[in-house]
């Protein structure tokens, strides 16, 4: 873009550049560089772009404690390609405070009632931005905090270095295929709020398998352990936050009330006694959590015969599928488009589940398939485990009567059975999905799938993954 002056430059705690600038008409403005791991030649920087212009054409307006920085477009800047903000001078004075390591027990709990007032506003309005994640957000100073944009954020992640971490952040039901709920944005709040105040994530980062693991059967030991000067009140709301099922968790108001109560009456920090205590106790207490996953993974690989062994059947049962043939031709019909990705869901085939996906569409299907149908293939091969891992039934499928032939839209009912552990989690869903062309050909550009009923049923027999919590 012509016409921009370099004024000066803001480096955050996390490494993430800020630019000043002036206009041409000596105007003020913010620009941050996108830093993709794309090149600018590959056709999903391309669509990346579009993906991103749709975005900011459509600003979040949103009025709370919680300071929601929206951006006006994206500029070439130098030899970078920036997003670009009007001035905020909040932002830019704070910018070096980003992405600290650690933050003060005062300040989460803070930065914890503006998030409580986008969690109400995102079950209101259905603002789905993935949850809440360190590294959008930034003190204010005097009490105030601000996010970027978390619809961008989620939207560049996967193509940003560390920007992997993200998913992790996700609640353990939605990883397991569940629907986002009220209570779920609750979840990422409290792991946010555990890594801003303690500067740990509290699940193992050393690979994959181990850290999804470790979010589906864990839950965070006493962020005191980590940083002793947390004061009792907000550490147990923190955990309470982190609890694997969900009924279990707090509701909003509860939520708010207590951190309302905490940062009234001041009381953020443990006192000296407190914090020698679990200073002292931190390491056997650190000891013993790294023992028991040690414990597991030795079971693991007393079932299996190496971990080496186990990762080569992962790729070689992800490579081997790559015979897959394409099903969709500019002459498939909008209801067989759906038809094959519900083929795919039922048969475990990630391949076949994608292909009638718009890109960025039905993640969550797509993360649960991959990770039943690994899994699967695993425990089929190494201890002749022949449960099967997911299964549909009555799946009903009727076209909208607001359907149009630009625009065909369907919503599907269906009862999903998916493996845990000892039992199955029985979901009666209900989909609603919207096709667009791409390219000449049919493709499901909007779906929003809905939880209507959920149980458990036993399954005769015990799953060894659950040796983690004995």
């Amino acid at each position: 873009m012509m016409g921009l002056t370099l004024k000066e430059t803001k480096i955050a705690a996390d490494g993430r550049f800020l630019y000043l600038v002036d206009n041409e008409r000596g105007e003020k403005q913010l620009l941050e560089p996108l830093n993709l791991t794309l090149s600018s030649k590959e056709r999903m920087y391309i669509e990346l772009l579009s993906d991103l212009r749709q975005i900011i054409q459509k600003p979040l307006d949103i009025k709370g404690k919680l300071k929601i920085v929206c951006y006006l477009g994206i500029v070439k800047f130098k030899e970078e390609t920036c997003l670009m903000f009007s001035y905020d001078d909040e932002l830019w004075k704070n910018w070096p405070r980003k992405g600290l390591k650690v933050y003060s027990p005062r300040e989460v709990a803070e930065a914890a009632i503006a998030m409580l007032g986008l969690v109400e506003i995102a079950e209101e309005t259905e603002l789905a931005f993935g949850g809440f994640f360190p590294g959008d957000l930034f003190p204010l100073g005097s009490g105030g905090w601000g996010m970027l944009d978390p619809r961008i954020q989620n939207l560049l992640a996967p193509y940003r270095r560390g920007g992997e971490d993200r998913e992790y952040y996700s609640p353990p039901e939605v990883i397991a295929g569940s629907s986002w709920s009220a209570k779920s944005y609750l979840y990422t709040l409290g792991l946010t709020m555990y890594s801003l105040v303690t500067g740990v994530f509290p699940f193992p980062l050393e690979n994959r398998r181990e850290t999804v693991t470790a979010i589906l059967q864990e839950e965070p030991i006493d962020p005191r352990y980590y940083q002793g000067e947390i004061g009792e009140g907000l550490a147990i709301l923190i955990l309470k936050m982190l609890k694997k099922k969900v009924e279990l968790r707090p509701d909003h108001d509860y939520l708010k009330k207590e951190f309302g109560r905490i940062v009234e009456t001041g009381s953020f920090d443990a006192s000296p006694e407190e914090g020698i205590k679990f200073r002292e106790e931190a390491v056997l207490v650190k000891k013993k959590v790294e023992q028991k996953r040690k414990r597991y993974w030795r079971w693991q690989r007393f079932k299996w015969p190496s971990a080496i062994a186990a990762v080569a059947l992962i790729f070689f049962i992800m490579l081997s599928r790559g015979g897959y043939e394409e099903k969709i031709t500019p002459e498939t019909k909008p209801l067989e488009v759906v038809n094959i990705f519900y083929e795919g869901i039922k048969n475990l085939d990630t391949l076949q589940l994608e292909e009638p996906l718009a890109k960025g569409v039905g993640k969550e299907f797509v993360n649960m398939v991959t990770f039943l149908h690994v899994t699967s293939k695993m425990r089929q091969a190494y201890e002749l485990l022949n449960t099967p891992f997911l299964v549909m039934e009555e799946v009903t499928i009727e076209e909208d009567k607001n359907s149009t032939s630009e625009a065909p839209s369907y919503t599907v009912n269906y009862r999903l059975k998916i493996f845990e552990g000892g039992e199955y989690r029985i979901q009666e869903r209900q989909d609603r999905l919207v096709l667009k062309r791409v390219k000449k050909e049919w493709r499901i550009g909007d779906l929003d799938s809905q939880v209507l009923t959920e149980k458990l049923e036993p399954i005769l027999g015990e799953d060894p993954s659950q040796a983690l919590d004995r």
